[in-house]
């Protein structure tokens, strides 16, 4: 499989490229065909008899403010074309629908409606070059002004019919209507067709900005992709507060632009056969507003995609993944571990699970509090691997293990994420009480035995644990002539972060080793987006591995 991925993705990417080069002829077409359509609403020549028996004397000043309609329509569906928007096809295609019927109207029967029939019709035969769903405020957004424009032609059509039938009408009416409505509305949609058309050719491209409602609105449609498709142990922070999500076919890639870089964390999220195309998709999206890119925290198994689309991978470190069907505390190797596991509960403290969606009001208190007191105020950090949140009613299937002590008080907890590609759980944040009486040494050693325990007695068997950032180079497991000249560096760094002692915390528990990765962009963007990473992770740590410094201090995935 993983031999043929690199053939499949440049195969998809070469296939991704020709579909760019149609959406931009797509926008070229439909943008002439817009200009031919103010031309022959402006310059309107003669009409079919038959056509005007239906629509009297009527016909020419409306069938022309709808051509000038129609045709500013089509400019602002031309830049969707560009990229690759579904809603935008959809929309061009309609319009060129009600286009033809105005051309025909007008009195171009053979030459406009002809042209842009056949401009229709190719554009029907490319619609799987325009896989990028809209967000679901615009598709609302669309459909309700599509229903009022249903409504319209629907009404025109009965009015018309009524006229036809009863022989009713007054052309005195008409010809006041003419000089008092349909003549100023011409005049005016004419400028505003040609301010259309120069926004559409030199206004820059940016996102919307979503409001908070729309923004949750999207995460919940996130949501949904990650919970038939997230199986990776970092798949459920795909739906943290600070990301937005690119949505292509089945698939959703979330993201956050941070000084003109684009920060992607986890790898997209869908079924396997759409990952080189949803990741061509947004690089185009990404270009488009000229942000760089840099994947955090990237499976190896992905690797291939983003290698074959121009991206350099970079080694970043090992997450942590215990077998716990085969852990045990027996042996001399895990003597240090016994003894804490031992002495916590010598202290009489105990650890019981819960969803987190529904603690009593008391241990909700305690667990804020905890986390309050440990971050010192400050804000979450950790992009890739936090969820930077707690008793959120719409995170589902979390786990929150809390450890009290003898008279009931919490004193550490952990919150676990669903990751069914280690058939178990994956650590989201770790707290223990800072300050307070009688706190024994490996609350936290104890919390997480008591959870090892727990997935195994719910019949699962993996729990991914914090992030060792460049593990593989301080243990010189990476011989190269490079690692050899950062060593002494990261060595250095090690005293005053918590790199080593990450990666001691974790080899408590025997796991293995799962390589993650930071891929980046071109040469030129490589300082910007390692001081971006930098900051998203953390402002004064390494990435990736939590955002306090020395002994005292905790993080999502990081342990005292």
């Amino acid at each position: 499989m993983l031999e043929s991925l690199p053939r499949i993705a440049q195969t998809t990417l070469t296939e991704h490229a020709r579909q760019v080069a149609v959406r931009s002829v797509a926008s070229r077409i439909v943008l002439a065909l817009a200009i031919m359509g103010l031309f022959v609403g402006v310059v309107r020549t003669h009409r079919f008899d038959s056509v005007a028996k239906v629509f009297p004397s009527l016909l020419p000043s409306t069938s022309s403010v709808g051509l000038i309609v129609v045709s500013l329509a089509l400019l602002i569906t031309s830049r969707g074309l560009r990229r690759g928007s579904r809603l935008a096809w959809v929309v061009t295609l309609a319009a060129l629908l009600v286009s033809v019927v105005l051309h025909a109207a007008q009195g171009l029967p053979v030459f406009g409606s002809l042209v842009v029939t056949l401009g229709a019709g190719w554009l029907v035969a490319q619609g799987r070059c325009f896989p990028v769903l809209p967000t679901q405020w615009a598709a609302r957004a669309a459909k309700t002004v599509g229903i009022v424009l249903a409504v319209a032609i629907v009404t025109l059509a009965l009015v018309a019919a009524y006229y036809l039938a009863t022989g009713e009408f007054d052309a005195q009416k008409v010809s006041t209507a003419d000089r008092w409505l349909h003549r100023p509305l011409l005049r005016d949609l004419i400028p505003v067709f040609f301010l259309a058309l120069l926004w559409s050719l030199v206004a820059p491209h940016r996102p919307r900005h979503l409001l908070p409602g729309e923004h949750t609105t999207e995460r919940e449609r996130a949501r949904g992709v990650v919970a038939q498709w997230g199986t990776g142990s970092l798949d459920y922070f795909a739906l943290r507060d600070d990301k937005d999500w690119f949505f292509v076919g089945n698939s959703v890639v979330a993201h956050s632009v941070r000084s003109g870089v684009c920060l992607v964390s986890p790898d997209p999220i869908g079924p396997p056969e759409e990952r080189a195309a949803t990741w061509a998709e947004f690089l185009d999206h990404a270009t488009g507003f000229g942000w760089s890119v840099a994947v955090v925290g990237a499976a190896e198994s992905w690797l291939p995609v983003y290698e074959a689309s121009g991206l350099r991978s970079v080694y970043l470190g090992d997450e942590a993944v215990v077998n716990c069907t085969d852990f045990t505390l027996v042996g001399g190797e895990h003597k240090s571990l016994r003894q804490a596991v031992n002495r916590v509960e010598r202290a009489g403290y105990t650890t019981e699970f819960h969803d987190p969606r529904y603690l009593d009001p008391d241990l909700a208190a305690q667990v804020l509090a905890i986390a309050e007191e440990s971050r010192h105020g400050e804000s979450e950090r950790g992009f890739s691997m936090t969820l930077s949140r707690l008793l959120d009613p719409h995170d589902d299937r979390l786990i929150l293990a809390v450890t009290r002590n003898a008279e009931g008080r919490v004193d550490a907890y952990c919150q676990w994420t669903p990751a069914a590609e280690i058939d178990g759980l994956s650590l989201d944040v770790m707290r223990r009480r800072i300050t307070g009486e009688n706190l024994p040494n490996g609350l936290l050693d104890a919390t997480v035995v008591a959870t090892i325990r727990e997935v195994a007695q719910r019949g699962m068997s993996g729990l991914a644990l914090n992030f060792a950032v460049m593990r593989q180079v301080l243990d010189n497991e990476r011989p190269t002539r490079f690692e050899s000249l950062t060593r002494p560096i990261l060595n250095r760094l090690s005293q005053s972060t918590q790199m080593a002692t990450l990666g001691a915390f974790n080899e408590k528990f025997k796991p293995r080793w799962q390589p993650r990765y930071l891929l980046l962009d071109s040469a030129e963007y490589v300082a910007t987006q390692a001081l971006v990473v930098a900051d998203a992770e953390g402002v004064t740590e390494i990435p990736v591995i939590g955002r306090y410094l020395g002994t005292n201090r905790q993080s999502g995935r990081s342990e005292a």
